[in-house]
């Protein structure tokens, strides 16, 4: 047992009072007269033995009475824990976990409110005069100043919902940064109200710091069901207008019931694309296949949602991509082996394909950067200069397709395919041979042909370059000859695409370009280029917003699509040409949102919320107290929740075991024994 106020014991010294009275009491007394001595004698014997045992009653129950209330006024307590407890000003921190899994509900309700409600009867059990600190998932600086208790509630009741869900490591360290730099003296408490989800709550992370008490109170949540939709993926990239379009959709089940008919709808630009129904067994997964058409330009504002309830955060997910009018290919091509009449009369009166042709010895250079695709045609001659442009031309996102040139030295060629990380030619074989296999899985031939034949009848080539095998060189197949060399190959480059095929487009290659594959080969080149498109970010982020186009303006406005909220930005250089948007804080509100450029709309950003509130996995309070008892936990105390006397428990826990109370009822209850004594017992 230990002492709040020690010097109170002083006071013992007055135990003296009731022993000097009753030394006093007994020197006292008086002459009777009585004519029977020897009776006279008897009685006085008796009566002597009984008034000393009564006087002595009387002594010990105003000691006792007496000390009992010293020992009041000294507050004596019984230490909680470890912890010692001190007199000094206090400042104390709550966290109140506001992230959407404190949405669901728990036996008393929604566990936000629950939490809040938690947070004001802390604040209530300490005295006047003590500080608190207020910390959410937001991390407002508005709440690293310190406030009084009116304060304090005031800020509690306005707390609202936060998509951020921060590791409780990071929690921790923000909490234990502004708790040290409001109080250096002052005693440091700090109260944790959350559900535990084991997805943020990364105890092994967590570095206690010794000087900071800290409670976890843990929130317990019911069965709840949840449908979400996980994530959404196209079937092939780039979008082009007039284009059918499989997108592809995962709903998780993380329910212990089916759902049946459950509809999934797509709007794009607020109208209905596609809806499906989807059935679903119990804690299981499924990817619906919603099926629609581009059949506007522009950019195009998705959503994917279904009905669920009572987690509604995750039934909708956001995306945004834009569409091009026309695509434009261009065709640098040798005025003395010439072949581009093929691709001007593939491409000619084309509604999704404007082509355009130059000859190789009149390139308009600064002008490459409007082409998605660019067909090296049957060239004499590669610049370093040219071949300079054509290396960030793939980079920025741009497909670049080579016919090699039959040449006796490919040097300039070999300097491009290099700086494009590809492989060098090694030679010219004059040999015909034939394409005997297609790549039937790559996106150029996937929805080609209704069947995949292995005999099919395919070109015969008249002469063909060979390329050295380098195997740090990753290169895909997509067409081979007989004799296994590669007749057509891909790789990526940057944030674009290479296509080499071993043959130039000539006269002598007629074969090739009447035959049915021509086609769909040149054409999905062009159709499949331009720079890639970022078709949805997370709100818990720091992915990097690249701009598809560069704005003459350093200073941009983001716009909230759904609340019309405006915030300016600015914009930085990202590689060689391109534009970073600065985003110092990313929308805390999933939904879409425009970046203009003045009054021109110059692209779509999407945000989703993060999906790992979704997952109902969370620490139990025999979890808790397991890592507490590990030992590297001391300063860490755990609340448990079914504790009805809350406000009690909290006294305990600040102050220890508090025992004056009962001291003050033995003082009483002694009192009231001297009283009965001397008015009951007669001598």
């Amino acid at each position: 047992m230990s002492f709040l106020f020690p010097a109170f014991l002083f006071a013992l010294m007055a135990l003296a009072i009731p022993v000097i009275i009753h030394l006093f009491n007994f020197k006292r007394y008086k002459t009777i007269y009585f004519s029977n001595v020897p009776l006279l004698k008897r009685i006085k014997q008796e009566s002597r033995k009984k008034s000393q045992l009564k006087q002595l009653l009387i002594m010990l129950a105003r000691i006792m009475a007496i000390a009992s209330l010293v020992f009041a006024f000294s507050r004596p307590y019984i230490p909680t824990g470890n912890r010692t407890v001190n007199t000094v000003q206090q400042m104390v921190e709550i966290y109140i976990d506001n992230s959407f899994s404190m949405k669901a509900e728990g036996e008393k309700g929604q566990l936000l409110e629950q939490a809040k409600i938690k947070a004001i009867e802390i604040a209530n059990s300490y005295p006047a005069g003590t500080q608190f600190l207020i910390l959410t998932n937001d991390f407002n600086a508005a709440n690293q100043f310190p406030l009084n208790k009116e304060q304090f509630v005031r800020q509690v009741s306005e707390i609202k919902d936060c998509p951020r869900s921060p590791k409780l490591s990071d929690i921790y360290s923000q909490a234990i940064g502004s708790i040290s730099a409001s109080a250096k003296k002052a005693e440091k408490t700090l109260y944790i109200l959350s559900d535990f989800q084991k997805n943020s709550a990364n105890f092994e992370s967590v570095k206690p710091d010794s000087s900071v008490w800290t409670y976890l109170f843990p929130f317990k949540a019911g069965k709840t069901n949840n449908l979400l939709i996980d994530s959404c993926w196209f079937e092939t990239p780039g979008r082009k207008i007039g284009h059918a379009e499989k997108l592809y959709v995962r709903i998780k089940n993380l329910s212990e019931q089916a759902y049946q008919n459950i509809p999934i709808r797509l709007t794009i630009n607020d109208s209905l694309k596609a809806i499906s129904n989807i059935n679903i067994a119990a804690l299981e997964e499924s990817v619906q296949e919603l099926n629609y058409t581009n059949n506007s330009q522009g950019i195009q504002l998705c959503k994917v949602e279904l009905d669920d309830y009572p987690i509604v955060f995750d039934n909708s997910y956001f995306m945004s991509y834009q569409v091009r009018a026309k695509l434009r290919a261009l065709g640098i091509s040798n005025p003395q082996n010439n072949g581009s009449d093929y691709l001007k009369a593939l491409f000619a009166d084309d509604e999704l394909v404007g082509y355009d042709e130059v000859p190789e010895n009149n390139i308009p250079v600064s002008q490459l950067k409007n082409y998605q695709c660019i067909f090296l045609i049957n060239n004499q001659n590669i610049s370093s200069g040219l071949k300079s442009e054509l290396t960030s031309f793939v980079e920025r996102g741009g497909s670049l397709v080579v016919f090699p040139n039959k040449m006796k030295s490919y040097d300039e060629y070999n300097a491009l395919l290099n700086s494009l990380n590809g492989k060098p030619i090694a030679g010219f074989d004059t040999v015909s041979m034939g394409i005997s296999e297609i790549n039937y899985n790559h996106e150029l031939y996937r929805e080609v042909f209704k069947k995949q034949e292995n005999e099919a009848d395919l070109p015969v080539i008249k002469g063909f370059t060979s390329y050295a095998d380098q195997m740090q060189k990753q290169e895909t197949a997509l067409l081979k000859f007989r004799n296994g060399k590669s007749a057509l190959s891909t790789h990526s480059f940057g944030d674009g695409t290479v296509y080499t095929f071993a043959f130039p487009l000539n006269q002598s290659n007629f074969n090739f370009v009447r035959h049915i594959i021509f086609v769909p080969t040149v054409y999905n080149m062009v159709l499949y280029s331009g720079e890639p498109q970022k078709y949805a970010y997370s709100t818990e982020g720091d992915e990097a917003v690249i701009l598809n186009q560069n704005p003459n303006s350093d200073e941009l406005t983001v716009v909230n699509t759904q609340t019309k909220d405006e915030f300016k930005t600015s914009v930085r250089n990202h590689g060689t040409e391109k534009k970073q948007l600065l985003l110092d804080e990313l929308p805390k509100e999933a939904g879409h949102y425009l970046v203009r450029n003045g009054n021109e709309t110059i692209q779509s950003i999407s945000y989703n919320y993060p999906r790992k509130e979704s997952i109902p996995v969370f620490y139990s309070e025999e979890d808790l107290r397991e890592l507490i008892q590990s030992g590297k936990f001391k300063q860490f105390q755990l609340i448990e929740s079914s504790n009805l006397n809350f406000s009690e428990t909290l006294q305990n826990l600040n102050n220890g075991k508090q025992l004056w109370k009962y001291f003050i009822i033995l003082a009483i209850f002694f009192l009231f024994c001297e009283m009965a004594i001397i008015r009951f017992w007669k001598s």
